[in-house]
């Protein structure tokens, strides 16, 4: 299935980009879940309390565009390492926050850009390895997203009820170190090979001191400045931005992280507001789960072995996905919350694994991390800014379920741009 030489070097970058989402979606959707708890701790209003997680996903999304120069300079192994450390070390030292404040600032500074780099360089790793069955070997190392909801979700509310919610936090961020482990496990050789095929070589100390001396030499300060700020823009991959093809999938991948990201943090709480119980709101969690690991092992072999088209099928997500947001006012019995659900997360699981195959297709392997990283900063910006609007709906009217509904048009606005870029390049649905 892998292509590059090194097929075990391949399948570490599945299980690596399968425990980031396993710890992103675990840690956030925890967050989710002890949401009441920190407004009731920390005495502040629901908007502003899920503002502040929902920043903390924005971090993930801002700082991904470090990552391309990081893994220029320091391999993709090193790279994966820290940001392991980083992860399991924030949230760890989170559980020792005394405000709701001081909590998201550590988290938006450690949990947000290690996560961000392991997921981003894994991902890309992938896209360079895999020259064929792609979708398929991206759908395996995304079904820790929905593991992280089936696991984490009832996890989580034992730890919550047995330890309280820094005893919670102090557990999470043991298990998170296991990416680092994950980092460990990728062959060096593979990762120096990969910066030399898709970066320029970085200069040592002393070359760079070298070359200084014949830049003053040879060339003025001008010159000089020109060729620092060319190495800059092709270090953090800016030509990537100017491509037309780049932003139709971000379009889409910031839709589907911004609904993801909403989901994450106020759906427990929606659902508890609606009359059911904590232990309900688990079920459905874990109903999600299970309905997003199918979409994840189903959608890559139908796309990788041509029985669907890719376009056909996110256009269908898409749609399926809007649909569960317009009506979820409306549903508030049990088996149709669970159905609902089900239905909701296997869509937005599905268009997420997609999206980075369409990404692929539209842009190619070599530029596929710059790519992410610009994509996540966008994805970043839009989340970071618009996190807040559930919350204080919530305060204002009670309920929930006028954001559900500004939800599902997002959605629909996601369908409307990959509908535009079939005709405007004449791809066939």
């Amino acid at each position: 299935m892998s292509d590059d030489g090194n097929p075990r070097g391949s399948w570490f970058a599945v299980l690596c980009l399968l425990v980031s989402w396993l710890m992103w979606v675990g840690v956030l959707k925890g967050l989710g879940i002890m949401l009441p708890t920190f407004t009731e701790q920390f005495t502040t209003e629901t908007w502003l309390t899920g503002w502040l997680m929902v920043i903390v996903s924005g971090s993930i999304y801002i700082t991904g565009i470090f990552a391309a120069p990081l893994e220029c300079i320091f391999g993709t192994r090193a790279v994966i390492v820290v940001s392991g450390f980083m992860v399991g070390g924030s949230v760890i030292a989170a559980s020792f926050a005394t405000s709701i404040v001081q909590l998201t600032v550590i988290l938006a500074l450690g949990f947000g850009p290690g996560i961000s780099f392991a997921n981003i360089l894994s991902k890309s790793m992938i896209g360079r390895c895999f020259k064929t069955n792609y979708a398929t070997a991206n759908g395996i190392g995304q079904i820790g997203s929905p593991l992280g909801l089936i696991l984490m979700a009832p996890l989580v509310q034992l730890l919550l009820d047995t330890y309280g919610w820094r005893g919670a936090m102090l557990l999470l961020g043991g298990i998170s170190l296991h990416l680092a482990v994950c980092g460990a496990l990728f062959p060096q050789p593979l990762a120096e090979k990969q910066n030399q095929e898709s970066y320029q070589q970085v200069p040592s100390s002393e070359e760079t001191k070298l070359k200084l001396r014949r830049d003053k030499e040879a060339t003025s300060r001008i010159q000089l400045l020109k060729e620092v700020l060319m190495t800059i823009k092709h270090s953090f991959g800016i030509p990537v931005c100017l491509q037309k093809t780049f932003w139709i999938p971000t379009v889409i991948a910031t839709s589907n992280r911004l609904l993801r990201t909403l989901w994450s943090v106020y759906y427990v709480d929606h659902i508890l507001n609606k009359g059911f119980s904590a232990e309900d709101a688990i079920v459905f969690c874990i109903a999600a789960g299970v309905a997003k690991l199918t979409s994840k092992l189903l959608i890559g072999p139908l796309v990788d072995r041509g029985v669907l088209k890719l376009r056909t099928l996110m256009a269908t997500l898409l749609t399926l996905c809007s649909i569960t947001l317009l009506t979820d006012p409306w549903v508030n019995s049990y088996w149709l919350a669970i159905v609902n659900v089900a239905i909701y997360d296997f869509t937005n699981g599905g268009v997420s694994s997609l999206n980075d195959v369409y990404m692929r297709e539209l842009i190619g392997p070599e530029l596929l991390t710059c790519a992410f990283s610009w994509m996540e900063l966008v994805a970043g910006i839009v989340v970071s800014c618009s996190g807040f609007f559930p919350g204080l709906i919530h305060d204002q009217t009670g309920s929930y379920d006028l954001a559900f509904v500004m939800m599902g048009c997002v959605c629909l606005a996601s369908l409307v741009v990959l509908v535009a870029e079939s005709l405007l390049l004449n791809k066939s649905m």
